[in-house]
């Protein structure tokens, strides 16, 4: 069975130009030569094989596809089209492990930001905008940078945004130490809350889920910083952020206000 599968994805492979041609309208052969730019030989050798393979039919000196050559079409391109999607993310996969609970319909269609030359600093710049433009936001990151600590210190004390972060100790012992004032007014935001998970759950992914729609998916490196991005609203990567930050509530632990003597 997977030979024919095999030797029916050839097929299409080498004959998609003609099947191309054919998938919205019947055409004879001198238009399929026409419309190709190939030789009366090339294109009566291309039916011969099509008819053989039940993908093409003759109706009325026509030839036009079969509902299985429609269909099989239609996935070969469909197919090409998420190779496509996925070599844009190649990059962003490098940094990853092959056990990355992650699968290719999470990425397809993404728009992928990278940080490099001239502009390191994008895929935060494109958070910081999607951030700011959210009436709310669930999140998990791996790292908290400077800029990370104005942004949501911001949005969380001087907006209606509501806000859950998911960081692990290590990561709130650091705030505390760093941002002590920041992190106690935080916390005492009414639409604000902090879960304290006992480990990071991937030192090199960082997710952001923002109403509801938007999913904006860190890439970190060894040295943490953020190696790109990708941005993509398709209901698997919002269904998938949502379980994986589901999860993350879970595992966590709320952090609860400062008391005000202390």
């Amino acid at each position: 069975m997977r030979t024919r599968s095999r030797d029916l994805l050839e097929l299409v492979r080498r004959r998609e130009a003609v099947l191309g041609c054919l998938v919205d309208t019947p055409r004879d052969k001198r238009d399929l030569t026409c419309q190709l730019d190939v030789s009366r030989q090339t294109v009566d050798r291309a039916i011969r094989e099509l008819e053989s393979a039940a993908m093409v039919e003759r109706v009325e000196g026509d030839y036009r596809l079969t509902l299985f050559g429609e269909l099989l079409y239609r996935e070969f391109a469909s197919l090409l089209d998420r190779l496509e999607c996925l070599s844009s993310v190649l990059d962003l996969l490098a940094h990853l492990p092959p056990d990355t609970a992650i699968s290719a319909d999470v990425l397809v269609g993404a728009e992928v930001v990278p940080a490099g030359h001239p502009l390191p600093h994008e895929p935060i710049r494109r958070l910081e905008e999607l951030v700011e433009g959210a009436d709310r936001l669930a999140g998990y990151s791996p790292v908290a940078f400077p800029q990370h600590v104005s942004l949501f210190h911001h949005q969380i004390t001087r907006t209606d945004t509501e806000i859950e972060l998911f960081l692990d100790t290590s990561l709130i012992e650091g705030l505390r130490s760093g941002y002590d004032e920041e992190l106690r007014e935080a916390l005492a935001a009414p639409d604000f809350t902090l879960y304290r998970l006992p480990e990071a759950d991937r030192p090199d992914l960082g997710i952001v889920l923002l109403d509801d729609s938007t999913v904006w998916l860190g890439v970190y490196g060894d040295d943490g910083n953020v190696r790109g991005a990708a941005v993509t609203g398709t209901d698997a990567a919002v269904a998938w952020a949502r379980d994986r930050l589901a999860d993350c509530r879970a595992a966590g632990q709320a952090v609860p206000a400062p008391s005000p003597d202390g």
